[in-house]
C-alpha cells in the first residue's frame, strides 16, 4: 500500500464523513480546478441528502489519515470512481 501522507492537495469531503463520523464509502476524481486542488470528492454514500453548501474541504494527507485505504487509488486518472458497501468491504472501480 502506497502511504503519501505528506499530500497537500485539496479534496471535498462530505459533511457526514468531516463532522458524523460516518465513513467515506464512495469517491471520485474529475479533472481538478486549481493546481493545489486534486479534484477528488469522498461521499458516505449514506442515502442521506447531501448539501454542497455544508461539504468541506480536507487536505488529501488528512483523507488519508482517516482512511488509508483510499491511498493505492490517490494517483488515478480522472473519471476514477469507487465504492464499497461498508468500511470493512474492499474498494470496487466503477466504469
Amino acid at each position: 500500500m502506497i502511504t503519501n501522507y505528506k499530500d497537500t492537495r485539496a479534496a471535498i469531503i462530505c459533511n457526514h464523513v468531516a463532522n458524523e463520523g460516518y465513513p467515506i464509502l464512495y469517491a471520485s476524481r474529475t479533472e481538478p480546478l486549481e493546481p493545489e486542488d486534486s479534484g477528488w470528492q469522498f461521499l458516505c454514500n449514506s442515502g442521506k441528502e447531501e448539501n454542497e453548501t455544508d461539504a468541506k474541504v480536507w487536505l488529501l494527507k488528512e483523507v488519508l489519515a482517516l482512511d488509508p485505504s483510499l491511498s493505492v487509488f490517490i494517483n488515478s486518472p480522472v473519471g476514477t470512481k469507487i465504492c464499497r458497501k461498508d468500511k470493512n468491504s474492499e474498494w470496487q472501480q466503477q466504469s
